[in-house]
């Protein structure tokens, strides 16, 4: 057992510690996250006589499973906004062809019976640059201001493939068998031949990339 093991080894209480204060999310991530807090935090430590190396890496660990948690809870939150953005298109595509005009942002609500401000913040994160209470529109004919629900059928996954084309192929590679195939993180790794602590810092740098772009 190498030094950097045996360093792992002995505060695994520690890392399994500090992930209780971020659960439900996944034990096993949060544990990679801390691994690789505690490595950083190894590399750095510098042996004054004063300070605990264990009181060191705390911040360290907490730090790595924190941002962890926050680009995991981000990406999920996105994917969200995507799906209703999804339903809000389709039901002002439905209801157009009933009422045989754009409907209001009040009457897709209602229909949705989701909150009117809901759409509004939705069309705000999505950078929707059609407003669908515009007069505007409504002087146009429908076909011109209203898509077929059949073409926007992936809606909710566009953003999302767009950001994946932020990565090399090799981050693609662990967030498909991670997020998409829903391997763990050691299987990804026996899979890709790498180690799981690859995987672990491989996985949290795509996910901050994607978090970047979703977000801009």
């Amino acid at each position: 057992m190498t030094e950097l093991e045996t360093i792992i080894k002995l505060h695994e209480k520690l890392i399994y510690k500090i992930a209780t204060k971020f659960y439900p999310n996944p034990v096993e991530d949060l544990f990679q996250a801390g691994v690789i807090g505690l490595i950083k935090a190894y590399n750095n430590y510098v042996d004054n006589g004063t300070t605990k190396f264990t009181s060191y890496a705390y911040n360290y660990i907490f730090g790595e499973m924190y941002d962890l948690s926050n680009n995991l809870r981000s990406i999920k939150l996105n994917k969200k906004i995507l799906k209703l953005y999804k339903q809000i298109e389709q039901t002002k595509y439905l209801l157009a062809q009933k009422l045989n005009y754009i409907p209001s942002t009040k009457e897709i609500a209602s229909f949705l019976e989701i909150d009117e401000n809901l759409i509004s913040e939705v069309y705000t994160c999505t950078n929707n640059i059609m407003s669908i209470d515009s007069n505007e529109e409504e002087k146009r004919p429908i076909y011109e201001t209203i898509s077929n629900p059949q073409d926007n059928i992936n809606t909710d996954h566009i953003d999302l493939k767009d950001s994946l084309n932020t990565l090399s192929q090799e981050e693609k590679d662990i967030i498909n068998y991670r997020y998409f195939k829903d391997y763990t993180q050691s299987e990804t790794a026996k899979i890709l031949g790498i180690s799981q602590v690859k995987v672990s810092r491989f996985e949290k740098k795509s996910l901050s990339k994607m978090y970047n772009y979703l977000s801009a």
